[in-house]
């Protein structure tokens, strides 16, 4: 492998920043922000990931953004990088974004770090070092962290070389080693990714890597750092920067007027107020008396707080007008906000335009109890969540059981006719990912021979879909019977049972077995946050003979725009898509 060694700090002068894709594990708030320009200590994430490259001498920086993102030119002016933008067209996954810069690359090696990534202080010349060192392909930048609701685990040697890959979405155990969103790689390593298809680096690259026997290294990430994967992650990363107390080379011209208390330009503060720190306070906001901030908190720009507010370990973004005797705890407020007289948020994330949707989105292991409306904050929002989920389940049974007494009989014909073509039992019943992971059995009438799963190894070459799920035109497993009910969609219908039972509903995102779990983290996460259905809005706009790039972008659409409506309209147009037989094989 050549050493383009060269004279930056850390001997690479090359990095991609991958900061497009999808971004729903951050709703609610990825709905007003894009999340990498969330703001931490009161500025954009990506901010502190320029200004690390900057620190470690890495002036070549390509930049790969969805169509309607902007970099603001704030970030990128006064530190003499070179930038190079990319601008995904389609979701490419984060290793098939590498193959996509390929002639930024120019043969040297390169450092990948993901947008979420709060990079802190790593120490990566420490990470290049031993990368050199070991002759390695790629290195995974890794770290010792907690639980995890969809847990992954990379097995390492003692000699530091990585031996497997392996996600468990059921367990909450806690695993050895998670990768945080830093990669080395050697340009070699380009030969692997397919330009044509979705390719992610951690589920399927690095295990592409693994099977060809290449060298692919743990390097041990030490320093302060954090993924911010989820609103937890979000309110974390500001809290634990600030508790750490080494948080004052982030803050600019920022004044400490008091101990751990920093302002910023034309900010005001009563002297006769109370702030107990660390407290950060942006430009031009004005703390008036008997008002009480409790660190750890962050204060954004032009805000006002008036006399006797408690703002306690919150974050609170730009232009925000809290008013007398209002109290905010353990929350986040959305700019451009004015909270009622004396109202109390307590473990929120209050933003401007949520729907009932927002709050499956939350993480759930986490304080934050709802996502609300700020306008109708808890009145309209909660009775808008109710509404939907009452109508959603009412709906799911009485079709789910009014279509199973309906179709009993054909249900019989069926079942004679599937015992009667091949050797078997007449239902499949396979193991699938349901709300937050949990393993449910979904039913099937069956449609392929008995054996087909020995057979599935020996076709994987000749899959026609690009995704997870493996799709053939001619599949040689599948019975006469068997494709008759597949292309009239008649083999689902077993799942209404599922649907009465309160695991699947009649709308929603496929549910699919573990290993089809593993493509993009993102999108698995998000569409494991709402209950899995019959059918939903890929099925109706693609089907089969959809690219997995749409598949993500339908599924993300759903979970974030769930409505009575939306469902409606997935219901009745599945009836046409079956009707006409499209993408049914």
């Amino acid at each position: 492998m050549k050493n383009n060694a060269t004279n930056t700090c850390c001997g690479i002068k090359k990095a991609i920043i991958i900061a497009g894709g999808v971004d729903a594990s951050l709703a609610a708030m990825s709905k007003y922000y894009t999340p990498w320009l969330l703001p931490v200590l009161n500025e954009p994430l990506m901010g502190f990931t320029l200004d690390y490259l900057k620190r470690n001498g890495i002036r070549e920086i390509a930049l790969s953004l969805s169509p309607n993102d902007e970099m603001p030119n704030r970030l990128l002016e006064g530190n003499g990088a070179n930038y190079y933008e990319h601008v995904e067209d389609k979701h490419r996954g984060s290793a098939g974004v590498i193959k996509d810069v390929e002639s930024f690359i120019q043969n040297e090696p390169f450092l990948v770090i993901c947008s979420n990534l709060f990079i802190g202080d790593i120490n990566l010349e420490v990470l290049v070092r031993d990368h050199f060192r070991r002759n390695s392909l790629a290195t995974v930048g890794l770290s010792r962290l907690g639980n995890n609701a969809f847990d992954e685990e990379y097995l390492v040697s003692e000699d530091g070389r990585i031996s497997d890959f392996r996600l468990d979405y059921s367990s909450f155990n806690k695993s050895r080693w998670k990768a945080c969103g830093l990669y080395i790689f050697d340009p070699e390593v380009l030969n692997y990714i397919d330009g044509n298809r979705y390719m992610d680096i951690k589920e399927q690259l690095i295990p592409l890597l693994l099977k060809e026997s290449r060298n692919v290294f743990a390097g041990e990430i030490s320093g302060y750092h954090r993924c911010v994967r989820n609103t937890s992650d979000y309110v974390s990363t500001n809290m634990e920067v600030l508790a750490g107390n080494s948080y004052a080379r982030y803050l600019g011209d920022k004044e400490e007027v008091a101990d751990g208390v920093w302002i910023g330009r034309g900010t005001t503060v009563s002297p006769h107020a109370w702030l107990f720190g660390p407290v950060i306070l942006g430009d031009g906001c004005t703390v008036d008396r008997n008002a009480h901030i409790v660190g750890p908190a962050v204060i954004g720009n032009d805000c006002y707080l008036s006399e006797d507010v408690l703002v306690h370990e919150s974050i609170l973004w730009d232009s925000i007008a809290l008013p007398a005797g209002s109290k905010v705890e353990f929350s986040v407020i959305g700019n451009d906000k004015s909270i009622r007289s004396r109202h109390h948020i307590k473990n929120m994330v209050v933003l401007n335009g949520l729907g009932p949707q927002a709050e499956n989105l939350m993480p759930v292991n986490y304080s934050m109890k709802r996502a609300v409306d700020l306008p109708a904050i808890l009145s309209r929002h909660v009775i808008g969540k109710f509404l939907y989920a009452f109508t959603k389940r009412a709906l799911d049974v009485v079709i789910s059981l009014t279509s199973i007494l309906l179709l009993l009989p054909f249900f019989v014909i069926i079942a004679v006719l599937v015992k009667s073509n091949s050797k078997g039992p007449v239902f499949f019943i396979q193991k699938r990912c349901g709300l937050h992971g949990k393993l449910f059995g979904m039913i099937k009438f069956r449609t392929m021979v008995e054996n087909a799963e020995n057979i599935h190894k020996e076709l994987l070459s000749k899959n026609e879909m690009d995704g997870p799920m493996f799709k053939m035109s001619r599949d040689p497993r599948v019975t006469s019977v068997g494709r008759i009910l597949r292309e009239t969609s008649l083999d689902e219908m077993p799942q209404l049972f599922n649907v009465l039972k309160g695991e699947m509903s009649l709308v929603g995102p496929r549910p699919l077995i573990t290993e089809e779990m593993k493509f993009s983290s993102t999108w698995r996460d998000t569409r494991l946050r709402v209950k899995p259905g019959i059918t939903g809005l890929w099925q109706v706009e693609g089907r089969s003979e959809s690219p997995f790039h749409d598949w993500i972008k339908y599924d993300t659409y759903y979970v974030k725009n769930q409505s009575f409506l939306l469902d409606l309209k997935i219901l009745f147009k599945t009836i046409t898509v079956v009707m006409k037989k499209v993408g049914a094989y």
